[in-house]
C-alpha cells in the first residue's frame, strides 16, 4: 500500500463525511465516544474484581500476591501513560482507539489462556516456582490497565472534549449518565456470563466484540476534532448559552505540558481524581473481603452500586448543568466534602446511616469524575497538548488506582483491618479540599487585568 491510499485511508471523509450527516456530527463523537469509554469495563477494576478470585485458584497464588501484580501492573501502565499521550497527540483520537481497540481484544485472549501459559512456564522452571504465575498475571494486569484504562479511555474521553466547548458540561453529562450506568450493571452481568459460558469464554467473547467491532466501528465514526472535518466546535449549540457563558469557558492559549504542571489548578484536580481511584479502587477489589468484615452479606454490599450509580447519574447532571455556569474549582469543593462520606459510610455500616452516606459519598464522587475528567483540562489548558496533560492525569489516577487494592490488603493483613484504610479515608479529601482554594482556572489570568 503506497502513501497516497494510507493517506485516503485514514482522511476524514473516508469512509464517511462528517459534514454530509445531516445533524451535527459532535453528537455521533457524543455517542460513539461514549460507546468506546464503556468498552474499557475488561481493564477496569470493577470489570477485573469479579474474576478475582477465579485468577487466585487457576494460577496459585495468594490475595497478597495477586494485588501486588496488580499494583505493580497498574503502575507501570501508568508510567507508560505520558508517553501515550504523546502518541495520542501526534496520530488522534481514531488511529488511537483503532490500535488499541484491537490490542485490548488481544490482552483478554492471553488473559483468558493465563492459566494455560502459567502451567507451560511451571513445566520449564518448576512448579515450585510461584513467581512464574506472578510474572504471567503480571504482564497481563499491565496490558490489559495500559490499553484499556489508558490508552481507550483517553482516546474517547479526549474526543468528545475536542468536539464542545460552551455545552461541554451537559455533553459529558450525557456521556457519564451512560457510562454510569454501563458500570453499575457490570458486576452482576459479568457474573451472569461467567455463570452462563464460564470465566474464560467471558473473556474471550469480549475479546471479539474489541476485534472485529469495536475497532471497526472506531474506525468508521471515530473524527479527532471537528477543524479536521470541516467543521466548528459546538455545531448548533454555538452561541446558544452566549448569555450564561462564564469566563471561565474562554480559551485565550494552550497550554503546554510543562506550563500546566506549573499550574495549582492541575495538581489539585490530579489529586483528586489520583485519590478517588485508590480509594474507589481498593474498596472494589475488596468488596467482597470488606463484607465479611463488617458483618454484611456479599449481595447487600454490591447492592449498594446500584443505589449509588442513581446518585451519580443525578450529580453528572446537576455538574454538568452547574459546570456551563460557574467556576469548576467550586465543584471541586463541595466533591471533596463528598469524598469524605465514603469512608464514613463504610465505618458506619452496617447502619442504615452508613448505607446513606456511602451511597450518597460514591455516587457523587463518581458523579463528579465522570464529568470533571473530560471537562476539566480542555477548559483550563486548551486543546493543542490535550493527549500530553490528560496522559500525565491519567498516569496518577491509573498508578493510584494499581496502589488501592494493595494498600488496603496491607491493612488488612498488618494493620487494624479494613476500616485503618477507611480512617486515612477520612484525612486525604481534607487536604484535597485546602488545594482547591488556589485551583483557578489559568485562562482567566490571561484575560482579567
Amino acid at each position: 500500500m503506497n502513501k497516497s491510499d494510507s493517506h485516503r485511508r485514514w482522511n476524514p471523509e473516508f469512509p464517511l463525511s462528517p459534514k454530509r450527516v445531516p445533524f451535527f456530527y459532535g453528537w455521533v463523537i457524543v455517542l460513539v465516544g461514549t460507546l468506546g469509554i464503556v468498552c474499557t469495563i475488561p481493564g477496569q477494576t470493577i470489570g477485573v474484581s469479579v474474576f478475582t478470585d477465579t485468577l487466585i485458584e487457576r494460577l496459585e497464588l495468594t490475595r497478597m500476591q495477586l494485588s501486588t501484580a496488580y499494583l505493580v501492573g497498574t503502575a507501570l501502565s501508568g508510567f507508560l501513560l505520558p508517553i501515550g499521550g504523546q502518541l495520542y497527540d501526534k496520530f488522534g483520537s481514531r488511529k488511537t482507539a483503532v490500535l488499541f481497540s484491537f490490542l485490548l481484544g488481544l490482552v483478554l485472549v492471553y488473559l483468558s489462556f493465563s492459566d494455560h501459559f502459567s502451567c507451560l512456564l511451571k513445566g520449564i522452571f518448576g512448579k515450585g516456582h510461584w513467581w512464574v504465575a506472578f510474572a504471567v498475571i503480571l504482564f497481563g494486569f499491565f496490558s490489559v490497565r495500559f490499553t484499556a484504562q489508558g490508552m481507550l479511555t483517553m482516546a474517547s474521553h479526549a474526543m468528545i472534549g475536542k468536539w464542545f466547548n460552551e455545552r461541554r458540561g451537559l455533553i459529558m453529562s450525557i456521556s457519564g449518565v451512560a457510562v454510569s450506568l454501563s458500570f453499575s450493571v457490570t458486576p452482576l452481568v459479568l457474573s451472569w456470563l461467567i455463570d452462563l459460558l464460564g470465566w474464560r469464554q467471558t473473556w474471550l467473547a469480549m475479546a471479539g466484540f474489541l476485534i472485529f467491532i469495536l475497532a471497526l466501528v472506531c474506525y468508521i465514526f471515530f473524527r479527532d476534532n471537528p477543524e479536521e472535518c470541516g467543521l466548528e466546535m459546538d455545531g448548533p449549540l454555538k452561541g446558544s448559552g452566549s448569555e450564561t457563558l462564564h469566563p471561565d469557558k474562554v480559551i485565550v492559549k494552550d497550554f503546554t505540558r510543562s506550563e500546566a504542571l506549573r499550574t495549582m489548578g492541575f495538581w489539585a484536580f490530579a489529586a483528586f481524581f489520583a485519590w478517588l481511584a485508590l480509594f474507589g479502587t481498593g474498596y472494589t477489589f475488596h468488596v467482597i473481603a470488606i463484607s465479611e468484615e463488617i458483618g454484611m452479606s456479599k449481595n447487600a454490599l454490591l447492592y449498594l452500586f446500584f443505589p449509588s450509580s442513581l446518585v451519580g447519574m443525578c450529580s453528572n447532571f446537576a455538574i454538568g448543568y452547574i459546570s456551563d455556569r460557574t467556576r469548576i474549582k467550586y465543584i471541586l469543593m463541595v466533591t471533596c466534602l463528598a469524598m469524605v462520606l465514603m469512608p464514613v459510610g463504610l465505618l458506619l455500616l452496617p447502619l442504615k446511616a452508613g448505607f446513606v452516606c456511602f451511597v450518597l459519598g460514591f455516587g457523587i464522587c463518581n458523579g463528579a469524575y465522570a464529568n470533571l475528567s473530560g471537562n476539566v483540562w480542555p477548559r483550563f489548558f486548551g486543546r493543542t497538548h490535550l493527549g500530553s496533560i490528560y496522559s500525565l492525569n491519567s498516569s496518577m489516577a491509573v498508578i493510584g488506582s494499581g496502589i488501592g487494592p494493595a494498600l488496603f490488603t496491607v491493612f488488612k493483613d498488618y494493620g487494624p483491618g479494613f476500616s485503618g484504610m477507611f480512617w486515612v479515608g477520612l484525612i486525604v479529601p481534607v487536604g484535597v479540599f485546602v488545594m482547591s482554594f488556589w485551583a483557578d482556572n489559568p485562562q482567566r489570568k490571561l484575560v482579567e487585568p
